[in-house]
């Protein structure tokens, strides 16, 4: 992949970073992994045309989320 553009690479539109990135936004703010994949889907989820099915993949990984904290991550 070393020399190829952004704007070169054959990706769905719903991918589409002319606004920014959502994987530079997170590293900047310090994301978890479960913090980005719930914003990513919630983001997505007009785009792909797979309304109804992100927003219930997102509500089942904020239940996952709060259970793995509370198991977890909760001191």
């Amino acid at each position: 992949m070393e020399g190829k553009e952004i704007n070169e690479i054959d990706t769905p539109k719903h991918y589409d970073n002319s606004k920014g990135s959502l994987y530079k936004i997170a590293l900047e703010r310090g994301w978890n992994p479960y913090l980005f994949d719930i914003v990513k889907r919630l983001e997505r989820a007009e785009k792909k045309g797979c309304f109804k099915e992100d927003l219930k993949k997102s509500k089942d990984l904020i239940d996952l989320y709060e259970i793995e904290y509370n198991n977890f991550f909760k001191k």
